[in-house]
């Protein structure tokens, strides 16, 4: 017993912390007041409405078997007949405003939620659980109204109570305690079902995110190529088949507890109903209980049933999105990009970046992607980084950039932990290109470019002009206004690989930066055009630093010095001809591929 009295507590005790949670999150906002206000009015107006249908009836048939009176029989007719219509109007009128509100809110608690996303630290972001969380606390996000009205339909259903028990207590107290009695039956009955469901509802967004993939491939344009080549249709259908299969079972599992729980609901409902017309009935016919007043009780007895089965569905409704909200008060307050001071970082000629010990590992791995890392990277300096797949490259720029935290070691900016200096500001000192660019296809080309609404031409056709972007120009009737994609804009184009590149080797130029950051920034061009791409680079970069991640040995001509990384750490360090000097990982790697063209250009040859 006293466990159960102790899970009640609880229960209550986070319904009512995760109610002022949302109402506060509505609240904060100007829009957000009105709609709080309007949303009690309209709940405590149709609250006392039903009422009155029940009495004014009642009355009616009283009046009539007795007194008779015209003027009172009248004023009873024209509210009868009367309050529909203002009720409805009333509603109308209310309805209309609550709508633009919700409107309004519901766009600016998505942008807050999406604000909340694209601020939050890379590396918890990237967790596959996270990922789950944030895609269920979105969908709490679009409930957050949902808890206004239900928190306003307990306030007007507490009201409710209050005036039907005045009432119906008149009646005979053991009547009460039996609707009571079967409304706590069925609301013990519903939480069973809303616990059940929840832990159901859980398994199903799991099921979403696997099925997510599936339909993404087969209905995105960019696999249509290599579906039909590879002959992928039959093996991705069947993979998103058989989740789906899984899935519609356990929906139907779902739905049948649902159904279950709505048959115990009814037959409880079916023993009031009996018992409350058994007693009504009696007075009838042997305490001479006028018809009036019959209609009046039943009415009464039925709103009774009903406002207390709705203030304790209303209640568990409440207290099952409770765990939602939850949900969504861990997600909110999982850490955005901060730092511990808001120091302005500087890069100059005399700076450096050190990375002093560095170690980490990825979440859930045992393996160090980097470990016991040391290197210092010079603002006059350029450094290229080469190693084969795993020996950690692209987890030294995102460690770099602050998109994951160092396990132990630091990494410093003049001599101060980068921890230390505010974000936004510290990296706007990279121009970074990566290989898995984004093209952003509901932006035009100027604006993939240049990543704003304003941009300075003369500027963009001195750096479109470098990366050999010209061409493509010249051939766009609208140029920079052009839409990179034929799925957004008819008269838009498709850019190629080597144009989406070159792209975003723009966007790195025109973004420009203490340190640029390149990685495998010429994965996607012919030799030919890489050959241009590093002729400009040459150009581009020769005042900045720039740290190179490449697999094609021929870009080391780019950098001063050379980090051969193996197993997380430098394993090698120098000049390409001091390290080719060395005979160790350097030189096998590039005799390989020196070996490789030499084969490709002899059979040529021969052919």
């Amino acid at each position: 017993m006293n466990n159960k009295l102790s899970s009640f507590k609880q229960n209550f005790k986070n319904t009512f912390k995760s109610s002022i949670f949302m109402l506060k999150f509505v609240w904060k906002e100007r829009k957000g007041k009105v709609y709080v206000l309007l949303k009690t009015i309209e709940s405590l107006l149709n609250t006392v409405f039903p009422l009155i249908y029940v009495l004014f009836p009642g009355w009616l048939i009283d009046e009539l078997s007795d007194r008779k009176r015209i003027g009172i029989i009248i004023v009873y007719v024209c509210c009868i007949a009367g309050l529909p219509f203002l009720v409805n109007l009333i509603n109308s009128f209310i309805g209309v405003k609550i709508y633009k509100l919700e409107l309004c809110l519901n766009l600016k608690f998505d942008s807050d939620f999406y604000h909340h996303i694209t601020t939050m630290d890379y590396e918890i972001l990237e967790n596959p659980n996270v990922q789950t969380q944030k895609d269920r606390s979105h969908a709490t996000i679009s409930q957050a109204l949902k808890v206004v009205d239900l928190v306003c339909g307990v306030i007007s259903q507490i009201v409710s109570l209050v005036a039907v028990f005045t009432i119906i207590s008149t009646l005979h107290f053991i009547f009460i305690i039996l609707i009571i009695t079967i409304a706590l039956i069925n609301s013990i009955l519903l939480k069973r079902a809303n616990s059940i469901g929840y832990e159901m509802s859980i398994k199903l967004s799991k099921y979403d995110r696997l099925t997510g993939p599936y339909i993404y491939k087969l209905n995105n344009f960019e696999y249509a190529k290599e579906i039909r080549l590879f002959d992928l249709s039959e093996y991705l259908l069947d993979g998103f088949k058989k989740i789906y299969t899984e899935k519609n079972d356990l929906t139907v599992k779902q739905h049948i507890v649902g159904k279950k729980f709505g048959v115990l609901t009814s037959a409880m409902s079916l023993l009031q109903q009996l018992s409350m017309y058994a007693y009504i009935l009696y007075k009838v016919l042997f305490e001479n209980m006028s018809i009036g007043s019959m209609s009046i009780y039943t009415g009464i007895a039925a709103q009774f049933t009903g406002v207390l089965n709705r203030f304790t569905n209303t209640y568990l409704s409440l207290s099952r999105m409770s765990l939602d909200v939850n949900e969504l008060m861990e997600f909110m307050a999982i850490g955005t990009h901060s730092s511990n001071d808001h120091k302005v970082p500087i890069f100059d000629s005399n700076s450096t970046i050190e990375f002093k010990s560095v170690s980490f590992r990825y979440p859930g791995s045992d393996r160090y992607a980097i470990r016991n890392l040391n290197l210092t990277i010079h603002a006059d300096q350029k450094i290229c980084i080469v190693g084969l797949n795993g020996a950690g490259k692209t987890t030294f720029i995102k460690l770099l950039t602050r998109l994951y935290q160092p396990e132990s070691g630091d990494i410093l900016l003049n001599g101060i932990s980068i921890s230390e200096y505010d974000i936004k500001e510290y990296l706007r000192l990279f121009a970074p290109v990566f290989q898995d660019f984004k093209i952003y296809n509901m932006l035009t080309l100027g604006e993939n470019i240049v990543l704003t609404a304003e941009y300075d031409e003369d500027k963009l056709n001195k750096i479109c002009s470098y990366v050999g972007l010209s061409s493509l120009l010249d051939k766009l009737p609208k140029r920079y206004s052009s839409i990179p994609s034929k799925y957004v804009d008819e008269e838009g184009f498709e850019p190629s690989g080597g144009e989406g590149q070159r792209i975003a080797i723009a966007r790195s130029c025109y973004r420009g930066g203490g340190v640029f950051l390149l990685d495998e920034p010429t994965a996607a061009l012919d030799p030919m055009a890489e050959y241009e791409i590093y002729t400009q680079f040459t150009n581009m970069i020769k005042d900045n630093c720039a740290v190179l991640i490449t697999h094609r040995l021929s870009a080391v001509q780019l950098a001063d010095k050379v980090a051969v990384f193996d197993n997380g750490q430098v394993a090698e360090y120098g000049t390409h001809e001091e390290l080719y000097a060395k005979g160790g990982i350097y030189t096998e790697m590039f005799d390989k591929q020196a070996q490789f063209y030499r084969d490709v250009q002899s059979d040529s040859t021969n052919s």
